[in-house]
């Protein structure tokens, strides 16, 4: 028979636990302290719902809300994400009215999901940490605190909602399913479970396709737990068949609407390959201007000290228990600290190793440092670890206090996108056609016009038309935009093949008038009746 998942609790667990038991109030009292604090998360966002939409989230609404069978990947226009993700911002377009203003496209539907998904992710993690570490109150207090003061952070970028956000209630969520579905007496209802972490964990991937942290936890737990687990073989088919349930409905849904299976796989899958090798090959400065800022943020929140002091103590523990396994046996929350400590180690490499280094890719940090703040508390050697750590905890909560109360009273300002978008919705007709080299799907979506050339990013440029032969081809075809958006006084930019992008400038100079421009921004109007 496989020996228990647990050990012979220390006394002072086996009160506390007994204590548990025998209150009601104390559970509920709990409960009504999770709740607050994703309120509290959930609040946060409140000042920003009426603040323009990132370009990301311009773009992301854009390709959501004209996706339909079309003559690319999602509908007329192709990006490197799963297909979830859309689904995300069609709800959130259907939740608030969107609109072009003279700030930027303000979408309150798309802030509301993202606030959502942080509250969600708040409560799933005080019943993770209760799964964890079920015998200390103090673990789940303390990572509840660290995922509302993350998830607040502006310097994790907050208000944003993108990929590493939507995903993260999925994340947790399986996280907890793969914890119920190890812990529980083999029975029917465990496969359910496994299942459902199986669902959870694909969900997330087809989110943000980097984003497949419960493979990783559920998968190192299962090898750390084989022994102390009955059939694990039948709980390991039963999250296979979750997954896979999951990723049928999704491609099904995708083809019914356009999007084959082999086109996904050659986005989300192929051209991460591709861009990581175009990114390191010829990068530009903003690149490594990026990659400082995130890690001035990292530190600044106070996550890098978390993940120091966390780590540290579980180490500590880990290092100093083995006279006691054998006294006693294996303490049962440091059973889960391999596999978060392989989940810290996976969303570590999946920071850096997204190339581009934006804020937000910090918050796919918040699953792996709550789960090991909540082993750490519990399992921490000596007082003083636990103080510490607790000091720390309380200053990522100050800090996010601290920057959140400047960015939600800052004033928000013009930028050349928006005055971009503004130019054009006063010169250009419904049926014009616009072109922004390169990215800012911002300025398409705010402008009101439709784009003839697929890619409205700029890294699937430099990947899938570095000689940018396409857009030569859109420029001089049938649907020749009436408008080009152009950064400084040439297409030619990083990672693109310099003879193509000078053909394309001659021809843009030749056919088109440059004629405003705003920051680096230059339009560009079409000569009327000139030729193709």
């Amino acid at each position: 028979m496989p020996a228990p998942l647990t050990h012979a609790a220390r006394p002072s667990q086996v009160s506390q636990a007994a204590r548990g038991m025998r209150d009601p109030a104390g559970r509920d009292w709990a409960t009504a302290g999770l709740l607050v604090a994703a309120l509290l998360a959930i609040a946060a966002w409140l000042p920003f719902l009426d603040r323009p939409l990132t370009s990301d989230e311009s773009g992301f609404l854009l390709l959501a809300r004209q996706w339909h069978p079309g003559s690319s990947l999602y509908g007329d226009y192709w990006v490197d994400r799963p297909p979830l993700l859309l689904w995300l911002f069609s709800l959130a377009d259907h939740l608030g009215h969107t609109r072009a203003t003279t700030l930027g496209v303000i979408s309150p539907g798309v802030k509301v999901v993202g606030a959502a998904a942080s509250g969600a992710a708040v409560a799933l993690t005080g019943v993770l940490t209760s799964l964890i570490a079920p015998h200390a109150s103090r673990s789940r207090h303390l990572a509840v605190a660290l995922a509302v003061a993350l998830l607040s952070s502006p310097l994790l970028g907050m208000p944003e909602t993108d990929g590493e956000l939507l995903a993260l209630p999925f994340v947790l969520l399986g996280m907890v399913c793969s914890v119920l579905a190890l812990r529980r007496p083999y029975e029917h209802p465990t496969v359910v479970v496994a299942a459902a972490a199986g669902a959870s964990a694909m969900a997330a991937a087809l989110v943000k396709q980097n984003v497949v942290d419960v493979f990783v936890f559920a998968g190192v737990a299962v090898v750390v737990l084989r022994g102390r687990v009955e059939r694990p073989g039948a709980r390991v088919a039963g999250f296979a068949v979750g997954a896979l349930a999951v990723l049928g409905t999704a491609l099904a849904g995708a083809w019914i609407r356009g999007t084959s299976a082999t086109g996904l796989w050659d986005a989300i899958v192929v051209f991460r390959l591709e861009a990581s090798a175009a990114i390191g090959s010829s990068a530009s400065p903003a690149t490594t201007e990026r990659l400082t800022r995130l890690v001035e943020a990292f530190v600044a929140s106070g996550a890098a000290a978390v993940l120091v002091l966390a780590a540290g103590a579980v180490l500590a523990h880990l290092l100093g228990s083995r006279r006691t396994e054998r006294a006693e046996g294996t303490h049962p929350t440091a059973l889960f600290a391999y596999p978060v400590a392989a989940l810290v180690g996976w969303e570590l490499f999946g920071v850096m190793v997204g190339g581009s280094y934006w804020m937000h890719y910090l918050v796919g940090l918040v699953p792996g440092l709550v789960a090991l703040v909540a082993i750490a508390a519990d399992i921490a050697v000596g007082r003083t670890s636990q103080r510490v750590l607790r000091l720390v905890v309380a200053y990522t909560a100050a800090a996010t206090v601290a920057v959140w109360a400047h960015h939600a009273t800052a004033t928000v300002t013009v930028s050349p996108d928006d005055q971009v978008m503004g130019y054009l919705r006063e010169h250009a007709r419904a049926t014009d056609g616009v072109v922004v080299g390169f990215g800012h799907p911002d300025i398409v979506a705010g402008s009101g016009l439709a784009s003839p050339y697929e890619q409205l990013w700029s890294l699937p440029v430099r990947v899938r038309d570095p000689q940018v032969v396409e857009l030569r081809h859109v420029m001089a075809g049938p649907a020749a935009p009436r408008w080009v958006v152009a950064a400084g006084t040439s297409l030619d930019t990083w990672g693109l093949d310099a003879a193509g992008a000078t053909d394309a400038q001659h021809y843009l100079q030749e056919h088109y008038v440059d004629r405003v421009e705003y920051g680096d921004w230059h339009v560009w109007q079409r000569r009327e009746g000139g030729t193709r």
